[in-house]
């Protein structure tokens, strides 16, 4: 075993230890506002093992492992578990009722492989793990035997797979978004997953550079792990700077728009009451320059009033109100035979549509099919 003499902090450490004072910053801010999510708890253990690999390095690059040599490569198998996380981070956060199956478990399954994998070198000595590392961290480095190979590409295979699939979701979600919170919040996250693949491409390129040496080079390190700290430090630098953008997506809270509002229960449901009366009786939304302020003109209401009626009973916008209506009539028209003669856009259109784009969205949002498949669908069933 080392002493205290062994220890050496370069500026590679010193990024190390502020990484991971960071990391532990973010756990402890996600904690404190925590808002018993789903996403809350695959959140900030993905933040967790992040913090567990830069430990690692910061073990082996300040010699601490030969102090303590069993806190070395604890961390490797944790690795495994980033890209079933960071899936399930997303799907709990764009998705209303995340249910969790036993089956969920088999995400796990390469993790405890890599247990298996690392178990030679977990039970071994302190000694003979410290002359080990001393073996790896040497200029020529490790051998990057077959198993080490496996394990490496294993891993790097699996987190491509799990963002990409992330990203995929991502994409799917936003077809039918409106809002513009709702779209803000898929920005970021895209944003967050496409830094996550960014740092599997850095892994990946290290791997391509092993294979050409031989040899797990040790400077490789030093680019994982500068990825690594800078991750962390740029998601304490958006909760700082952009504070709202960071709560509402990594803290998933909103903001009470209307909490200072004086209106009681009993007057937003009598508004909301009269507006969906007009509207259903007049269908001002068959106009398709129909705005908040023609609206609130037809009715003689505020804006604000019915922005915060329809946002606070509702739980939309106006546009997501609007566009549910005209939805609706189209869907209504498109099951009727008495427009049959009609082209779907311009059934869109007659209903109040005056974007081909948007229309598309905003069916596809509500029925889960194109309007095209549902016509189809329809036809079939009345025939």
């Amino acid at each position: 075993m080392g002493d205290l003499a062994d220890i050496s902090f370069d500026a590679w450490s010193v990024l190390l230890i502020f990484g991971l004072l960071q990391g532990l910053f973010l756990s402890v801010v996600l904690l404190m506002g925590f808002t018993g999510k789903k996403s809350s708890y695959f959140l900030v253990s993905l933040i967790m093992i992040v913090c567990l690999n830069l430990l690692n390095y910061l073990v082996i690059n300040s010699n601490l492992y030969t102090i303590i040599p069993h806190a070395a490569h604890l961390s490797l198998p944790l690795l495994f578990l980033i890209g079933p996380l960071f899936l399930y981070y997303i799907k709990s956060t764009v998705e209303d009722q995340l249910s969790l199956k036993l089956s969920n478990l088999l995400h796990a399954l390469p993790f405890l492989v890599a247990i298996v994998f690392m178990l030679p070198f977990f039970v071994q000595s302190g000694d003979i793990k410290i002359v080990l590392l001393q073996a790896q961290i040497q200029p020529n480095g490790q051998d990057f035997d077959l198993g080490t190979q496996v394990f490496t590409v294993a891993q790097i295979i699996q987190s491509f797979i799990y963002v990409v699939v992330a990203l995929r979701l991502l994409s799917k979600k936003s077809l039918g978004i409106l809002d513009r919170a709702s779209a803000n919040k898929l920005k970021w996250l895209r944003k967050f997953a496409v830094g996550f693949l960014i740092f599997w491409l850095v892994d990946f390129l290290a791997l391509l550079w092993y294979f050409q040496k031989g040899y797990i080079d040790i400077r490789a390190y030093y680019l994982t792990m500068f990825c690594c700290a800078l991750a962390i430090n740029l998601l304490v630098f958006l909760a700082i700077k952009s504070n709202k953008a960071f709560t509402e997506v990594f803290l998933g809270i909103t903001k009470v728009k209307y909490k200072s509002s004086k209106l009681v229960e009993a007057d937003l449901k009598k508004h909301l009451s009269e507006i969906v009366s007009y509207m259903e009786a007049e269908k001002p939304y068959l106009d398709h320059e129909l705005s908040l302020s023609k609206l609130s003109k037809d009715l003689n209401k505020p804006k604000y009033l019915i922005s915060q009626v329809l946002n606070v009973e509702l739980g939309k916008s106006f546009y997501e109100f609007l566009s549910e209506y005209r939805y609706k009539e189209v869907r209504s028209r498109l099951t009727n035979p008495a427009y049959r003669h009609l082209t779907i856009l311009a059934v869109a259109y007659d209903s109040g549509f005056s974007n081909k784009n948007t229309f598309n969205k905003v069916f596809k949002k509500h029925s889960g099919i194109t309007p095209s498949e549902f016509l189809k669908s329809t036809s079939e069933a009345s025939a």
